[in-house]
Order: C-alpha cells, then structure tokens, then sequence
C-alpha cells in the first residue's frame, strides 16, 4: 500500500457528464449483504490535488463506507487517513444529492465542530461535542446543545443557510476498502456504541430537559 504523503494517489475534481449517479463497479451480493454501521460516523481526510479534506464516513463495514461531499470526485483509487493511518480507497459510485435534512444536519455538525474549536480551553467539553458531531441523527439534540452554547442562529437566518446550501452541489460516493489500516479504524469505532446513549443523556442535562 503506498502511502499518502509518500506520491500517493491524487485526485481531481471533473463535473459528472449527466449530474446523475455514476456506477464504476457494482458491489458483488455477498458485499451488499454485510452489515453496515450508522450510528456515528468515522472522520477522515481524503486527497484532492495536493490538499487533504475533511469528510465523515457514514455506513460503514470492513469493506468500505459512503461520504458525502462537494467536490465532483472521479471514480477509481483516494487517498484517505485517519490521523497517521493512511490506506487508499476505490469510488466505485456518486451522485448528486439534494436531501434537505442531509444538508440541515451537514450544517449543523459544521457549527459543532465551530463551537468545539471555540472551547480548546475546556478540552472535556470540546471531546463531547466532537463525539455528537460524529453521531448521525439526535437533530434535536444537536440543536438544544448549539443553543445552550450560543451558536444555533435564529429560525429565520437558518433556513437561509440551508436554502443557500441546497443551492450548491452536494454529491455522495461510495467507497471499497480492502486495508489493514482501514480495518483496524473500523474496530476502534465499534468500541464506541455506547457513545450515542451517553450523549442523549449529557445533552438532555445541558439543555436542561
């Protein structure tokens, strides 16, 4: 496995032909058939060009994930890491997606995550919150808890946000993995189950309800 930072894989942007799903290589039966996680996201970087994004693994196994993202990726090998864990994933699939409650709760992990930038004094605080952003759902909770800090906007000014969003492109790639390195990434985040019971409760208290 090359790794990234050692002329790994780069990548580059091209539009999508048709702005419709693009398929590369359909997942075989047995690959369709293996569970997959949701209950909190993975975060990672992926490669593009000579720059590493963001993005959050969603259902995920063993075999690889989906992510959304808004960059109109080309299929074939990535580059992606975890911290120092790097491995290469192949896009096997995107399309365009214009689902306003993916973009609503996109917007609201990216004021999570603002808000935990905000309280590197308090690294306890800051280490739940990066825990919640990770969590898919808890809508609400995520609300209560921005309100609390001071960083949810007005009712008004975030529907503007997510109408200006749904504007942009927004697309969704499907990922295979065969890597020691991503399997070991999968392990560790099974560990964290727990994780979304905890935060229901730590975010009702905080809301106080």
């Amino acid at each position: 496995m090359r790794r990234a930072n050692q002329g790994g894989t780069r990548r580059r942007s091209t539009p999508l032909r048709d702005r419709s799903e693009t398929h590369v290589t359909d997942a075989t039966p047995a690959q369709r058939n293996v569970q997959r996680h949701n209950q909190i996201s993975i975060r990672l970087h992926y490669r593009l060009d000579a720059d590493w994004h963001r993005l959050e693994a969603q259902q995920w196994n063993e075999r690889g994930f989906c992510f959304f993202h808004t960059h109109a990726l080309q299929a074939g090998p990535v580059a992606f890491k975890r911290s120092l864990q790097h491995f290469e994933g192949e896009i096997v699939w995107t399309r365009i997606c214009h689902d306003e409650a993916q973009v609503s709760e996109m917007l609201l992990n990216e004021a999570i995550h603002r808000q935990a930038d905000r309280l590197s004094s308090q690294p306890e605080m800051q280490q739940r919150l990066l825990r919640l952003m990770r969590v898919q759902g808890m809508v609400e909770a995520k609300q209560r808890v921005l309100t609390t800090l001071g960083g949810m906007p007005e009712a008004s000014l975030w529907q503007q946000q997510i109408r200006q969003r749904m504007q942009e492109a927004l697309f969704q790639s499907g990922v295979r993995v065969a890597s020691p390195a991503w399997s070991a990434v999968v392990a560790d985040a099974l560990t964290l189950g727990a994780v979304v019971q905890d935060l229901e409760r730590w975010s009702g208290t905080l809301g106080g309800s």
